[in-house]
């Protein structure tokens, strides 16, 4: 366990470089902000939405049981369900602490500022107001793209952790416990290169502040290791 713990310390580094760097620059997002590659970023985002992230994650499974070397039914299954555990589980403990610290999302803070609305009254309200709230304040913005508001209107949730950020990140530290960097480098590299992607576009939609998506980061390692604890415990690895 120790060494596939030194074996990630090096990829945890590069993956906390994107937050950690916008916390030293004490960069926060405004509008001014979007620029002629925001849509690009929305699109690697969607990667990692629902229902989308449902695709991903299927060509990530083959991916992964296409690499496995000494291939069996049981191996098969145990990764299937390894991988499950990993991905929802983080989702479900991403979602307890978000009701836990009631953080509220950038383009939140946002609103709250230019139409006048405490930030934490907006989150009192239904979902469907929410949604609503937001149609009706951005419906003739010449600021905000409507694609993106149609996006912000999909996730009115709480802020931290950044959840696209945990999805990326875990499927990345996987990746490289369960493939191994050496063997898979060029593939594994892709991983981690999509993963830092999603950590920017999440930045540059206003989603999430850096804190967000520290969290997420450390909490997809985490999740990582155990799942490379018990997939040794099951010889999906060796």
């Amino acid at each position: 366990m120790g060494f596939v713990i030194k074996k990630t310390m090096a990829p945890l580094a590069i993956m906390l470089v994107v937050p950690l760097a916008i916390i030293a620059i004490n960069w926060h997002w405004q509008p001014e902000s979007l620029n002629n590659t925001s849509k690009y970023f929305f699109f690697i985002t969607e990667t990692a939405s629902f229902p989308w992230a449902i695709i991903t994650s299927t060509v990530f499974f083959i991916l992964f049981c296409y690499l496995m070397p000494n291939k069996t039914k049981t191996k098969i299954i145990a990764l299937w369900f390894c991988l499950i555990c990993a991905i929802l589980g983080g989702q479900i403990v991403k979602t307890i602490i978000k009701s836990l610290t009631a953080e509220s999302r950038p383009y939140v803070l946002w609103m709250s500022k230019e139409f006048h609305l405490d930030d934490k009254q907006f989150y009192l309200l239904p979902k469907s107001e929410k949604q609503q709230f937001i149609s009706e304040k951005l419906n003739n913005s010449d600021t905000i793209p409507k694609w993106l508001g149609k996006h912000w209107q999909s996730e009115t949730g709480y802020s931290l952790p950044s959840g696209h950020t945990l999805f990326s990140a875990t499927w990345a530290f996987l990746a490289i416990t369960l493939l191994g960097f050496r063997r898979h480098y060029i593939i594994v590299n892709a991983i981690i290169i999509w993963a830092l992607l999603i950590e920017i576009s999440r930045l540059a939609l206003g989603m999430h502040s850096p804190i967000d998506l520290l969290f997420g980061i450390l909490l997809a390692w985490v999740i990582s290791l155990i799942c490379y604890f018990y997939s040794q415990k099951w010889h999906i690895v060796d």
